[in-house]
């Protein structure tokens, strides 16, 4: 049964991934969808680094390290208008690494 519910919390937020990151590629620069963006990638890094046991220090490691590629997306994307793209990239990464540390 625990199971069942931790498969279908899995594909909410695959669905969930998916569809923040078309909303992201799709608007023009809306801040509201960065932030939304980074506290999902924030949220999935806080959940992979929950997961592991404490002797698992890389993969632990590596999900805290993509928490602050999430924060630094955005910083980087309200330093300058240049780099947009690079932020939201950044951004995905982020959010695409956090769940493939869910799955391990």
């Amino acid at each position: 049964m625990a199971l069942g519910i931790l498969e279908i919390m899995y594909i909410v937020l695959i669905v969930l991934a998916i569809g923040i990151q078309v909303l992201l590629y799709k608007s023009k620069s809306n801040n509201s969808i960065i932030i939304i963006n980074m506290l999902f990638g924030l949220l999935l890094s806080y959940l992979a680094f929950t997961t592991f046991p404490t002797n698992f220090a890389i993969q632990r490691t590596l999900a805290v390290v993509m928490g602050i590629v999430a924060i630094l997306a955005v910083v980087i994307k309200f330093r300058s208008e240049e780099l947009v793209l690079l932020s939201k990239i950044a951004l995905s990464i982020s959010i695409v690494v956090s769940l493939a540390l869910l799955f391990l």
